[in-house]
């Protein structure tokens, strides 16, 4: 008699211990700001991308004021000394000063995550889709590694960083390399391919330093349900030819109610609020994690909350911030 045995990915970190479940984003002091997607740090300031806007706090508990107004929506932004460079889909910008400096546009399907390499160097993350594909819709059930990430001089020399790697959304340097998220993959790679932790239990988004080691934005929880079907390849298939992206069973950035997503009825509210734990493909979650990216803490906002889906993370003045693009809010976490 033979018996036939499922190949499955190693199971996915827990949320216990230091990923637990707590309300620490939903009772996090906040400031509004429409559509936020990426931020850095400039001079001390915090600049916050909210549209086609980028928006400039000095101090927390100040109203944002607008630093600078593009054409197109804001994706991505660093800064290296006076300079700032402003992902805009497929599009670059680099300011010096508030005057643009001129700068090669990076031959990439849209712009994820920027980091300056050095004065007169750009690294850029390609995440492999377009800016007006759904990649939460997409990533989680594709397969091919088209991700890379490009180096990019003011001169016109560029060079490829890293390739092959699923859907890289954000990245930080460690000593002459780099540490390089992949969404979809949960994990967190270096720029050889190296796989540096795996098993995550959010989908991985922007990586950011901290005073004790590194914090990560997860765009959304690792669903079970989106992980029991990878291991059905014949509903996969089904799912994929008869409806669009944006119905298929995936992670969002919005914990809002919609009748035609089937989830979200097992979420009846019970004595009129939904529970923390009720089934959601939406979710706040940032992980902390040592020198040796081992977690060490975490902050969450579970079903019955708001502020879902963060996209970006990082320490400014010693504290914790992060962006929900649920919510459009900035979040103050405490200490980092």
């Amino acid at each position: 008699m033979f018996f036939r045995r499922k190949i499955t990915a190693p199971p996915a970190l827990t949320l216990e211990g230091a990923l637990g479940p707590n309300d620490r984003l939903d009772r996090a002091p906040a400031i509004a700001v429409p559509s936020p997607q990426a931020m850095c740090l400039a001079d001390g300031a915090l600049l916050v991308s909210s549209g086609q806007n980028v928006l400039r706090l000095t101090r927390w508990g100040d109203a944002p004021q607008v630093w600078h107004r593009f054409d197109t929506a804001v994706t991505a932004l660093a800064s290296h000394g006076d300079r700032v460079a402003v992902g805009l889909g497929t599009e670059l910008a680099v300011l010096e000063a508030g005057d643009q400096v001129p700068w090669p546009a990076p031959q990439a399907r849209s712009i994820a995550d920027l980091l300056f390499l050095s004065g007169d160097e750009l690294a850029v993350v390609d995440p492999g889709y377009g800016p007006d594909q759904p990649i939460l819709s997409l990533a989680p059930w594709d397969d091919v590694a088209r991700g890379q990430v490009l180096g990019i001089r003011a001169g016109g020399e560029a060079r490829q960083i890293a390739q092959g790697l699923h859907c890289p959304m954000g990245m930080v340097a460690e000593g002459q390399s780099l540490l390089i998220t992949e969404l979809d993959r949960a994990r967190i790679v270096d720029a050889t391919g190296k796989v540096r932790l795996a098993g995550l239990p959010g989908y991985a988004g922007r990586l950011c330093r901290t005073a004790r080691g590194y914090a990560l934005a997860c765009l959304s929880r690792r669903d079970p349900l989106i992980e029991f079907l990878k291991t059905e390849p014949a509903f996969v298939r089904l799912m994929k030819d008869s409806i669009a992206p944006q119905h298929w069973i995936a992670p969002r950035t919005s914990p809002g109610f919609a009748h035609d997503l089937p989830i979200t009825l097992g979420a009846t509210r019970l004595h009129g609020a939904i529970k923390p734990w009720a089934p959601s493909f939406s979710y706040g979650l940032v992980i902390e994690l040592d020198a040796t990216l081992m977690p060490t803490g975490s902050a969450h906002s579970r079903a019955n909350g708001l502020r879902h889906a963060i996209s970006d993370v990082c320490d400014w003045n010693g504290d914790l911030i992060a962006l929900s693009r649920a919510s459009g809010e900035i979040l103050n976490l405490g200490a980092a």
